[in-house]
């Protein structure tokens, strides 16, 4: 039985789940985007497998040489120089991505093994985990995104002077393709724009309610609007793990940032818990807006019961006019070193991946940074009708040169 080492680490050939250079996801499923384009996975959108509209039975596409082809470069231990996933291999090196080789792990999947000996022996096997996103429509005009990732964006991109994305969405004739695999999976996974905003993602997880309830289900959703229908539907799923995107904690931060109604997203995130009994986890989007209120999100959310964990994983590098890197060095690693200290003792709060990251040098000066990052802050300023420095001190005494 062969060995090898990775990251200092021993790994026999047998522990297949668990040998690192084998990425579950192409073992498992694959991500489809809202333009229909089937990815390998959310971090490979550039590289297009093929289109929902040229497929007629997907589960015939999971079985095809174009995805076994991946896996068999897998499988060569080619993970450090194959395209895309070479990309998550340089990020893992230097700490600046938790392995996506770990973010689904063996309790999502029961039959990782007999498929994997299935399709030795040229069987077909089912899907077991689907990500998927079935459009940008969205109800929220975040600070930290644009009209690529939301319809509501559509207009502000333009007025702003960005490029300018169109609403786009799977067409309706191609959801039943969907549901035709939902049978067999043990993990899905839906984004949005807004998940709950496509009303078409309630006829998907009614589908899944009659023919596969036990399958894990994650929503990543804004928690804006439940509609009772979509209540009544998630409650019949046994599995299911609702994320709310939440950026701040205040009201006129949260309203700023996010372009909502804080005690409406935390009251929906209550009744959600009320009726189901299931604990919502909090997804934290770090850019440079809420960089210095990271410590105060934990805080807020330690004590309430309806929170099942609150993660720091996602970090903003693009675009780069919100990235935290914009700040001077030393500013930067200062408030890093606060934050390590207020997460020592982190209890529901999940890991800080922004201290994994570190400053990044993004050659530019710090003056032409600052100037950029405030020209597109000013922009939200009006457009939300306050300024975020008036209630984030940090901000406004860096752009004073008084931090």
């Amino acid at each position: 039985m062969s060995e090898h080492q990775y990251f200092g680490r021993t790994y026999r050939d047998s522990e297949r789940f668990n040998t690192p250079y084998l990425c579950k996801i192409p073992f498992t499923g694959f991500y489809i985007g809202p333009q229909g384009h089937i990815v390998l996975c959310c971090m490979a959108q550039g590289l297009h497998l093929g289109h929902i509209n040229d497929i007629d039975d997907l589960e015939e596409f999971y079985n095809s040489p174009v995805m076994e082809k991946y896996r068999k470069q897998l499988e060569d231990k080619k993970y450090e120089t194959m395209n895309p996933c070479n990309l998550c291999y340089k990020k893992e090196c230097v700490q600046k991505l938790w392995p996506f080789k770990k973010s689904i792990g063996a309790q999502y999947f029961d039959n990782f093994d007999s498929d994997w000996f299935a399709r030795k022996e040229g069987k077909k096997v089912p899907l077991r985990y689907l990500e998927y996103t079935l459009s940008n429509i969205c109800n929220a005009d975040c600070a930290t995104c644009r009209s690529e990732w939301s319809s509501k964006w559509e207009k502000l991109d333009r007025k702003f002077g960005r490029k300018v994305s169109p609403m786009v969405k799977i067409e309706d004739k191609n959801i039943a393709k969907i549901e035709k695999i939902l049978y067999g999976l043990e993990h899905m996974t839906i984004k949005g724009g807004e998940p709950f905003a496509d009303i078409r993602n309630i006829r998907v997880l009614k589908k899944l309610s009659e023919v596969n309830p036990k399958c894990y289900t994650t929503i990543i959703s804004n928690f804006h609007v439940i509609t009772p229908e979509a209540m009544n539907i998630i409650k019949k799923l046994g599995k299911i793990n609702c994320c709310a995107s939440v950026d701040a904690v205040t009201n006129e931060t949260y309203k700023w940032i996010r372009g909502g109604d804080l005690t409406k997203t935390t009251d929906n995130m209550k009744r959600y818990f009320q009726e189901t009994g299931k604990r919502v986890t909090v997804n934290v989007f770090t850019s440079l807006y809420n960089f210095f209120l990271l410590d105060k999100i934990k805080d807020y959310f330690e004590d309430k019961d309806y929170i099942r964990t609150v993660n720091f994983n996602n970090y903003a590098i693009n675009p780069i006019y919100i990235s935290p890197s914009l700040l001077p060095e030393y500013i930067f690693n200062k408030q890093m070193e606060k934050l390590e200290t207020a997460f020592l003792h982190k209890n529901k709060a999940g890991g800080l991946n922004v201290i994994g990251t570190g400053w990044e040098d993004l050659g530019l000066p710090e003056e032409n940074r600052k100037e950029m990052f405030f020209k597109e802050m000013d922009k939200m300023n009006k457009h939300r009708g306050f300024d975020l420095c008036d209630y984030i001190p940090e901000l406004k005494d860096w752009k004073n040169g008084t931090l």
